[in-house]
């Protein structure tokens, strides 16, 4: 049984992107977010901290909707390890659909790391400190979905085992099909969520080679260096 033949199924049945993670690591989600708001004359700053899991784009939606009539500029800034692909494109629809711009923003001391760089590229204006750290790794299948995938699997392996077609593991299946759809998956997420506007085509699929089995991070200030088109604009911290 060439086990690559059953992938195209098995992966229309995952292809849910709640099953999908950037992994935030784990614990009690809500407990680890913040949203903050801070009016000032010229702007609105809003300041998200912690995992992209829900209720995050609920809570997101919700201040842009109390702020739709102020004329002031909205700021967004991000401090987050990354997290569910899905809850991440709600958070960019979100953005999107403001009729004015939202600029984005990650701070000295922040993190923009994985499904967080969507949202950072979704601003207006995409801003960073020098020393901001961003992260780019490969997408995971979330424990429903890695147990989905398994039974699907044993279930395929039986059928062929009945059919006196070539047998295989159900491990050693479950492993190249995992893999098959997890990079499926993320070629398309840097595709159509990090390659977006502006972005360094070359330089994408260069951090693309780089990512499997590893995470990769890099500076505010070397992503403008290589020119990847991530940051607009360097803001440093203001000296004391």
């Amino acid at each position: 049984m060439k086990l690559l033949k059953v992938i195209g199924w098995i992966g229309g049945i995952l292809l849910v992107w709640g099953y999908f993670q950037l992994p935030s690591g784990s614990g009690n989600v809500a407990a680890r977010q913040t949203l903050t708001i801070q009016e000032e004359p010229d702007r609105i700053v809003l300041g998200w901290s912690g995992p992209v899991q829900e209720p995050m784009s609920e809570r997101v939606a919700a201040a842009f909707e109390r702020y739709k009539a102020d004329r002031r500029r909205l700021v967004l800034i991000l401090n987050s390890p990354g997290g569910s692909i899905e809850q991440g494109r709600r958070v960019v629809a979100a953005i999107r659909a403001r009729d004015r711009g939202i600029d984005t923003f990650v701070q000295k001391a922040g993190v923009c790391a994985s499904m967080c760089v969507p949202i950072f590229l979704a601003g207006t204006e995409r801003m960073a400190d020098p020393e901001a750290l961003f992260m780019f790794h490969q997408a995971s299948l979330d424990s429903s979905g890695r147990e989905t995938l398994k039974e699907s699997v044993k279930e395929n392996v039986r059928e062929n085992n009945k059919r006196q077609q070539v047998p295989a593991s159900e491990e050693a299946a479950f492993s190249e099909t995992l893999k098959a759809i997890e990079t499926q998956v993320t070629n398309d997420f840097f595709r159509n969520d990090i390659g977006i506007r502006g972005v360094n085509k070359a330089w994408l699929a260069t951090m693309r080679k780089k990512i499997p089995g590893r995470d990769v991070w890099i500076s505010g200030q070397q992503l403008v260096d290589e020119g990847s088109g991530i940051v607009d604009r360097l803001v440093g911290a203001p000296a004391s």
